[in-house]
């Protein structure tokens, strides 16, 4: 991807925005708090590439990805007035159809829309589609670990304001009290990760947090968690007690680990 290919990419999405609230009224706080979501995402995923090593045209390529992962969402708040998939639609499969009818990649290459169109639709997916392929699975790498990162600005932001109240109109069965879960701390440390049916409190969703560490895939992204002091942050909100603390260290060491990986530019040198 070229610099003139990347540049309307963002100007798009902001347009796109507008299209779904109005241009005569100022956007929802859900809206806004989503675009500012996209913009960082794009910032992370350029930033992991560039400490990737990955070449020019890779970079924006993974920051393109970053402004339209979560074009779904902003069709789907304009549907049903939440972020919910679960009782709407698949988001990153609905950004992948809007995306895909825009002609917004009609200059890329085949491979480029390729990799575009199967992170838009895959990053949001429990686990990597073992069907993806092989010059997408870089990008699809890149914007999960870039996604991840900035969902945990929005849950710190969000619990150093007010303990994370939002939380509570997001997912409307948490108790925002409640204690740790110990089926879910079964469920992750057996399968390092969680069913969301084991999710019931502020506590539990804290614990779900910190579990991706298991799921992070580039050694930049880890380091970058770790300067950010993300499990510490999340540590400090959960109950004090030898369960959580025991898992809490048990992330920090998956942290470290995942901090230990190679760099690498494996896959990326053909996809412009």
């Amino acid at each position: 991807m070229t610099a003139d290919q990347l540049h309307p990419i963002p100007l798009w999405v902001d347009a796109y925005v507008t299209q779904i609230h109005g241009a005569d009224t100022p956007p929802p706080a859900a809206l806004t708090l989503k675009l500012n979501h996209t913009r960082q995402v794009a910032a992370n995923a350029r930033e992991i590439a560039q400490q990737l090593d990955w070449p020019a045209h890779a970079v924006r390529l993974g920051e393109a990805l970053g402004w339209l992962h979560d074009v779904g969402r902003f069709a789907q708040f304009a549907e049903f007035g939440h972020y919910h998939d679960a009782t709407s639609f698949n988001h990153g499969w609905r950004g992948t159809e809007i995306v895909a009818d825009a002609g917004l990649l009609a200059s890329l290459s085949a491979i480029s829309q390729a990799c575009l169109l199967d992170g838009i639709r895959h990053h949001n997916a429990k686990t990597l589609p073992a069907e993806i392929a092989a010059s997408s699975l870089p990008y699809l790498k890149l914007i999960r670990d870039a996604d991840k990162l900035d969902i945990f600005r929005v849950v710190i932001e969000g619990l150093e304001r007010d303990g994370f109240q939002e939380l509570a109109a997001m997912w409307p069965h948490i108790d925002l009290h409640g204690p740790i879960n110990p089926r879910l701390l079964q469920d992750i440390r057996a399968h390092q990760q969680a069913d969301l049916l084991h999710v019931r409190s502020l506590a539990d969703f804290l614990v779900l947090q910190a579990s991706w560490m298991h799921t992070l895939n580039y050694a930049p992204t880890a380091h970058l968690a770790q300067e950010r002091g993300v499990l510490d942050t999340l540590a400090a909100y959960l109950p004090g007690d030898p369960a959580a603390d025991n898992f809490m260290n048990e992330m920090r060491d998956v942290l470290a680990q995942q901090a230990r990986r190679t760099l690498s530019t494996a896959g990326i040198a053909h996809a412009g």
